[in-house]
């Protein structure tokens, strides 16, 4: 996307892209993970080249893009760099107490395959192939030599689904991924490489270019740490589509790689998002008053979190009001500013441990220093709490709502608190983020779980529980794993297979004691959580049900 400096303040149809076709970083967690716990680095930011101060939110990392840093500008001619204005703008970002997501996109003219390929907004062969990938890899290199850990994560390129930025192939952009890869982590093992970005906004392209390209990258044995998408919708649309888009990107992904492919599990960030950009086609470009702004700027960070997502770089930090994007933040703009803090501070430092939707009304269930739930309508269309009257509520724009009484849910998110009771804000007894759906130590029929922990399997940390089965010694027990979706909220149960069974959790001791080992691959970016319940071979005792932790799986 193209940032207010880099020309004309005339707004730029997505369809002109497209016609062609503290700080939690290391390690940092898959899209399972990121469901769960909530860090700074969900809020982030994209910074105007105007801006050559700390901007006026908080941001757990900040995009250098389109602001002169790309590979073109840094590396002018074959052996030659400028780092003048990098060495300025990571300064800039760690002043303002953030980290830097580098984007290395756009091929100097020198060392470009076709000089003509590319936009004149940003120069002859920004989006042609390298004539030679080492090319690439040698700036990479000079790159992480110079910044090493100063720079915390780098997207691989801009938008490469777009021939506005990329005109090569799916196979060419997935070398280059591997020669950054490979070069970042050389120099700086702790620097995260992200996949080329790609836009959500036009499936057809996403299944034509990011689809090739996921597949590539596995043929490659996925040499990434996480993929970037930009979800910008339509310009008449709202997070509503986004949320829609996301999934149909995760689609493509599940398609291209494998529902099992250890590539689902890899953490998603979302690098640029906002509203009301003109197109596709003939669609005008949409302005939204403060409140609408705001309302979609705080749903936007809840559904990211919904989606897994755990990287979210609002688009953009400005100045002063800037005519591409609907959705404005910068100083003037208060009401944006308060939702962007509000919604941080309710969660960061917390815990995401499921979202249900039943029929309009959606329910995250959190806890932190106390559990609390935040509630919304799926579609924004006007939905009723069915819960207890007697909660207290703060809205999205601060608006304190005690006791609830008939609170109406719409697009903005709602958070709940409890009070003194807690049971109302809680969902199936969940107490201790990450572990339990029950305190261990509760017996059911006879089994008890009484500890959980973790263990090493072929180089994997798993999830281990232990306890006793007084009435069962000698037996088998049978894990039995709930599966509960991020979307719908919907549950499905699978007990493994007697041989399965027993290389999981061997027979009950002489003593009455069991122990745990899970070997099932459990990550999906579709799941919100998984829980465990152990049972024996009739299914008529059953165990409580314990949450496995998706850090371990």
């Amino acid at each position: 996307m193209r940032n207010p400096a880099a020309g004309s303040r005339a707004r730029l149809s997505i369809l002109a892209l497209t016609a062609a076709a503290g700080l939690l970083m290391a390690p940092l967690a898959s899209p399972a993970q990121a469901a769960t716990g909530i860090t700074v680095t969900q809020f982030s930011l994209g910074l105007a080249p105007e801006v050559t101060t700390s901007p006026g939110v908080p941001a757990g990392l900040i995009r250098l893009w389109d602001m002169g840093v790309a590979w073109r500008d840094v590396n002018p001619a074959p052996g030659v760099f400028q780092w003048t204005v990098l060495d300025q703008r990571i300064a800039q970002v760690q002043a303002a107490g953030a980290k830097v997501l580098y984007v290395a996109g756009l091929t100097p003219v020198w060392a470009a395959a076709n000089p003509g390929d590319g936009d004149p907004r940003w120069g002859a062969g920004s989006a042609s192939a390298p004539a030679d990938p080492a090319t690439y890899g040698t700036f990479i290199t000079a790159l992480m030599q110079r910044y090493g850990g100063r720079i915390a994560a780098v997207e691989t390129w801009n938008e490469a689904n777009l021939k506005t930025f990329w005109t090569g192939t799916p196979d060419q952009m997935a070398d280059l991924t591997a020669r950054a890869s490979a070069a970042i982590k050389a120099v700086s093992p702790g620097t995260t490489v992200f996949a080329a970005s790609t836009t959500t906004r036009l499936i057809n392209s996403v299944k034509n270019f990011f689809g090739p390209y996921a597949a590539a990258l596995k043929a490659r044995g996925f040499p990434i740490d996480g993929w970037t998408i930009h979800t910008y919708p339509a310009a008449n649309a709202t997070p509503v589509n986004r949320y829609d888009a996301i999934d149909a990107w995760r689609d493509v992904l599940r398609s291209s790689i494998g529902a099992d492919s250890p590539g689902m599990s890899k953490a998603v960030w979302d690098t640029e998002i906002n509203y009301g950009l003109a197109g596709p086609g003939a669609i005008p470009d949409q302005d939204f008053d403060g409140t609408t702004g705001a309302t979609y700027l705080a749903r936007t960070y809840v559904d990211s979190m919904r989606q897994g997502i755990s990287g979210t770089f609002w688009y953009l930090w400005t100045a002063s009001p800037y005519g591409l994007v609907g959705v404005q933040l910068h100083t003037g703009t208060t009401q944006t500013i308060d939702a962007y803090n509000r919604v941080r501070t309710w969660t960061v430092g917390s815990t995401l441990n499921s979202c249900d939707v039943t029929g309009e009304l959606v329910k995250c269930y959190f806890t932190g220093a106390e559990p609390f739930i935040i509630a919304m309508s799926k579609t924004g269309a006007p939905v009723a709490w069915d819960g207890s009257l007697a909660l207290t509520a703060q809205k999205w724009d601060g608006a304190n709502v005690t006791p609830i009484g008939a609170l109406q849910l719409g697009m903005g998110p709602v958070r709940i608190t409890c009070g003194a009771d807690k049971g109302p804000c809680t969902k199936s007894g969940v107490v201790t983020p990450g572990t339990a759906e029950v305190t261990t130590g509760s017996t059911a029929a006879g089994i008890t779980i009484a500890s959980t922990g973790t263990a090493k399997l072929r180089q994997r940390t798993v999830f281990t529980a232990s306890g006793t089965a007084a009435g069962l010694i000698g037996k088998q027990l049978t894990p039995c794993y709930v599966s509960t979706r991020v979307r719908s909220g919907a549950s499905s149960t699978t007990c493994l297979k007697p041989k399965a069974a027993s290389r999981a959790v061997p027979p009950v001791s002489a003593g009455g004691a069991f122990t745990f080992t899970n070997r099932k691959g459990i990550t999906s970016t579709s799941k919100a959580k998984v829980t465990l319940y152990l049972q024996d071979a009739t299914g008529s005792v059953k165990s409580n049900a314990v949450r496995i932790p998706r850090a371990t799986g």
